[in-house]
């Protein structure tokens, strides 16, 4: 297979009213290109297992050194971008590296111990008499993703060396196609001003024209979204998503024991939204907390960020924390819609793996497990690809039969209505009839149940409303606090890379039937609605706070809101969240 062989290449232009947004038009531009036989868009848990494994079955068969592989990542550093609470299953780690996978050296906190599930109202917590199926933990491992990743990616280069390239601090805007052919991705211009224009050190994007291009951009990918739009890609239910807050905090000894796990539901959610949190004790004085709240509750006064700090004052964690330090902190969303929400994830030249092809157990609250197998998946029908010179989707099929036939599907499938069951029921009946679909291996009356899109079910309000909880220091924090302690910075020189379509809107028909929904569903206090000339608003986007977490993006009611990736290389710095 000779490099770079796949045609003629042209961007995919987004449809967004406004302007061409994300994958822009054919332009005239000089453009450096670079062939690949593979490239792998996102240094994710999913597409480095899925590196690892394609080198390795190359290696086995004399054939790596044929064959040109690359991974960009638009953090950087490998695992800036990368949050999870997370307890890990480990036995993907296990299948990729072998039983010895901890003995090599894969960062572990702490393994899971004593764990509890409690049941929150404002004032008390109720502890479950037993821990419910799909959150039992006994034989997973307390683990910091972003470390992690780290750790696959520097195995990948200890045991194939520069066979595969990871160019850290690229980003990619844009995907190749031709026809509904996958053909690789362009990388972002370089120096722009912040009007658009082009800088003095102005440096067009390449484009790398790969033969296949595999999307492991973790959730709401940014370019899978485009993919998945311009050739309908779709699942049988559209994606639905909770946003998630963490936070590690260093706490006085004696009050949790390493591996220790709770899990809570209940206040302060209303029993429309699903959502719950976590503790994880990473060792006797640090803890990973966080909250998720689903976006598709309907109240346009959700605040994911406010409701995570609501969470913190109640005495189970004012008990814990107090005297305590906020190390990090951050925000991301999570693909919850299961198996029905999943894309097709394979085609002419592309695959999707992990988050961006919706493979997170919600129930179990895990996706590591599955973005890991699915990797080495996709990993194995690559090299199958390469090694027959055939990278149409007759052989890149293959990907979806054998994740089908593995312990992905059973997983998924047994849960495949599970947040669906919640969006119709409400949280308090949502849980026994979930139950009872667990029971009967995922199957209820109706199947597939149904679901909207979280801006779909968002409905007309103030959004201002029960605005505000109060700053307690050493507990609670505000959120340009929280951007701090993420570690977000961008060039505030740059153009926004937070892009709507139609800034009228936003001081007119939004704030008259929501009430500017964005200032409160931002876990960043990037979206402020200031005076404007005369007794007007308008809005100011502050994009250097972005912490990359995509919820404009999904729960924007009006859809004019478009996340894209910002040219230099700016965002969170999450090693060890």
């Amino acid at each position: 297979m000779q490099p770079g062989s796949a045609g003629a290449r042209s961007p995919v232009d987004w449809d967004v009213p406004g302007g061409s947004v994300g994958c822009r038009p054919e332009d005239s531009m000089e453009r450096d290109t670079m062939p690949a036989d593979v490239l792998f868009v996102g240094a994710g848990p999913a597409n480095l297992a899925a590196a690892w494994r394609l080198g390795q079955v190359l290696k086995e068969k004399g054939k790596l050194d044929e064959h040109v592989i690359m991974i960009v990542e638009k953090g950087r550093e490998v695992g800036d971008h990368i949050l999870s609470g997370a307890i890990m299953d480990p036995k993907a780690m296990v299948e990729l590296v072998g039983d010895d996978w901890q003995a090599k050296g894969c960062p572990v906190d702490a393994d899971v111990g004593d764990e509890t599930v409690y049941t929150l109202t404002e004032s008390k917590a109720r502890k479950m008499a037993f821990i419910p199926p799909p959150l039992k933990n006994h034989g997973s491992v307390i683990v910091s993703l972003s470390h992690v990743v780290r750790w696959m990616r520097e195995q990948v280069e200890a045991e194939l060396g520069d066979s595969v390239m990871i160019a850290e601090e690229q980003p990619a805007s844009d995907v190749l196609l031709d026809g509904d052919t996958v053909t690789g991705a362009r990388l972002v211009d370089r120096g722009r001003e912040k009007d658009g224009s082009e800088g003095g050190g102005f440096e067009p994007g390449a484009d790398i024209e790969a033969r296949i291009t595999v999307f492991g951009e973790g959730s709401r990918g940014s370019l899978t979204k485009v993919l998945v739009d311009k050739l309908n890609l779709g699942g049988v239910n559209p994606q639905v998503y909770g946003t998630g807050v963490k936070e590690i905090w260093d706490v006085p000894p004696g009050r949790v024991k390493a591996g220790q796990v709770w899990h809570t539901a209940g206040w302060p959610l209303e029993n429309s939204t699903y959502g719950g949190s976590w503790m994880y004790a990473m060792s006797d004085t640090r803890v990973s907390i966080g909250f998720v709240t689903a976006l598709d509750g309907g109240d346009a006064a959700c605040d994911p960020y406010e409701i995570m700090q609501k969470w913190k004052t109640h005495d189970l964690l004012r008990t814990l924390l107090e005297g305590g330090t906020l190390v990090k902190s951050g925000a991301k969303t999570v693909p919850e819609g299961g198996w029905w929400s999943r894309p097709r994830s394979h085609g002419n030249g592309f695959l999707i793996v992990g988050d961006s092809g919706s493979l997170l157990n919600i129930a179990r609250l895990k996706g590591i497990h599955t973005a890991i197998k699915s990797g080495m998946i996709a990993g194995q029908v690559i090299a199958e690809a390469l090694l027959e010179d055939d990278a149409t989707d007759q052989v890149l099929k293959r990907y979806e039969e054998r994740l089908s036939a593995s312990f992905i599907k059973e997983e998924l499938w047994r849960v495949r209505n599970w947040r669906q069951i919640f969006s119709r029921n409400g949280f308090s009946k949502g849980r026994f009839v979930a139950g009872l679909a667990w029971a009967l291996g995922g199957k209820i009356l109706k199947d597939p149940v149904p679901i909207h899109t979280d801006a779909a079910a968002m409905q007309k309000g103030d959004a201002q409303a029960n605005r505000g909880v109060r700053v307690e220091e050493g507990l609670t924090v505000d959120k340009v606090t929280g951007v701090y302690h993420a570690g977000s910075v961008h060039d505030e020189n740059q153009p926004s890379h937070l892009l709507i379509a139609d800034p009228n809107l936003c001081a007119t028909k939004c704030r008259e039937e929501y009430g500017n929904p964005c200032e409160r569903f931002c876990p960043a206090a990037v979206y402020e609605m200031v005076d404007a000339a005369g007794d007007g608003k308008k809005m100011q986007i502050n994009f250097s706070n972005c912490v990359h977490c995509k919820t404009c993006d999904i729960a924007d009611p009006y859809g004019v809101i478009t996340w894209t990736v910002p040219q230099d290389n700016g965002g969170p710095k999450y090693l060890g969240m």
